[in-house]
């Protein structure tokens, strides 16, 4: 995050325009809620802000752009846009829209944040962290659906409301439901995350389980990640990222518990500790009978005892 180098260059740059907070809100409510079709006029240039903006999209279909990259925006998509990131909006002929609009300044949220850099001690800066990336990591868009659509749209439509009437307490109301809003978001976009990341293990599917046949055979062997990696034609880096969410721990771990898991069958014979140790791929008994116990609860001559009376 580099709001502050960010925040020079974009006061600087020609040919982009700048909305600054001071003029945009009302003074001692540093956030704003609004509806805009498609014949409002100010956003159609790259331009840019000193505070977060929501766009959802209630009706019709538009083109954003971010970091140069556009995304067509339609019924149901939602965006959010940190401070200083440059984005415009371009219309596309003959389509009409119609847009939820939530702009607000990080104090709305605690005032402890009034400048930068933030306090990242304070609980609340968890509503933050996730949006505070440079224009080349925003995320795009999110497409919401069903329940989770509906919910967002009567969400910002309360919190309109609120805007609007000012009723007592209103701005109570309203960072209430801001915190929620950015919490639904925060969860759409870690369901996103987890979609992507399942589409490449589909595609990897069949490299991860040959390496878990391998394993299954040669785990008393001396096998490294290395040679593991050179076979799948994967990075150890991508690897250990695709090993860990498929089977749900490391290749370390795998290979220790696959091996405990057959002395545990070998213990129940007339084989010694060392014997077995020695057997399932292990080169020291201490350490051996140290994991064993971790992960079964006792010690391999206690499970041994055991199994034999």
């Amino acid at each position: 995050m580099k709001l502050i180098r960010v925040e020079e260059d974009m006061l600087s740059r020609k040919n982009v325009h700048t909305f600054m907070s001071t003029s945009e809100m009302q003074e001692q409510l540093s956030l704003k809620l609004y509806k805009i079709n498609e014949t409002y006029e100010a956003y159609r240039l790259d331009h840019t802000h000193d505070y977060f903006q929501i766009w959802y999209v209630n009706k019709g279909e538009f083109m954003h752009s971010i970091d140069r990259h556009k995304y067509r925006m339609v019924r149901g998509n939602l965006f959010v846009i940190p401070p200083f990131a440059v984005h415009r909006v371009d219309l596309i002929p003959g389509k009409e829209f119609e847009i939820y609009g939530c702009e607000f300044l990080p104090q709305f949220i605690n005032d402890r944040f009034d400048q930068l850099p933030f306090n990242k001690d304070v609980f609340d800066f968890a509503y933050l962290e996730h949006f505070l990336v440079d224009d080349d990591e925003i995320t795009p868009k999110i497409a919401l659906a069903g329940q989770i659509d509906i919910d967002v749209k009567q969400l910002l439509e309360e919190m309109f409301n609120e805007y609007q009437t000012r009723r007592a307490y209103f701005e109570l109301a309203l960072k209430g439901s801001l915190l929620k809003l950015l919490s639904i978001i925060m969860r759409e976009y870690a369901l996103g995350a987890n979609q992507e990341l399942n589409n490449k293990l589909d595609k990897y599917r069949h490299a991860i389980t040959s390496v878990l046949d391998e394993l299954k055979k040669r785990y008393h062997e001396d096998i490294t990640l290395e040679e593991i990696c050179k076979k799948a034609l994967l990075s150890k880096t991508y690897f250990y990222i695709l090993f860990k969410h498929f089977v749900g721990k490391t290749f370390n771990e795998y290979i220790i518990e696959l091996r405990v898991q057959k002395a545990m069958s070998l213990l129940q014979s007339n084989l010694s500790v060392t014997d077995v140790c020695f057997s399932v791929g292990f080169n020291s008994v201490s350490y051996f009978s140290r994991v064993f116990k971790k992960i079964t609860g006792v010690s391999p001559s206690n499970y041994k005892k055991n199994a034999l009376m």
